[in-house]
């Protein structure tokens, strides 16, 4: 990823940090683990995760996606990636890899 886009994913990141409070309460704590903005500034893909419910907390951002995308508008530049979230299953393969090799 070029300097260019390590910079939006930064003001992306920013700017959907404090919308994750509003997670429903049964998610736990939600977290942003990556922000990866394609080359062309089409996409950013937004990896979270989740203590407990991590699909609840899928869908309340992505019903939460106009509104971020006005956001980033008002914050950045021309042209404002497309966001895409998705859940960070990374740690549930290193465990799941831990518990195979047992």
């Amino acid at each position: 990823m070029g300097k260019r886009p390590k910079m939006l994913a930064a003001v992306i990141r920013d700017c959907i940090a404090p919308v994750l409070r509003e997670c429903p309460t049964k998610c736990g704590m939600v977290s942003i683990s990556e922000v990866i903005v394609t080359s062309e500034f089409s996409y950013a893909t937004v990896f979270i995760s989740a203590l407990d419910h991590e699909e609840d907390a899928l869908q309340f951002l992505n019903r939460q996606t106009k509104r971020l995308q006005s956001s980033l508008g008002q914050l950045y530049r021309k042209r404002i990636p497309e966001l895409r979230f998705r859940i960070d299953g990374r740690g549930n393969t290193g465990a799941r890899m831990d518990e195979l090799l047992r």
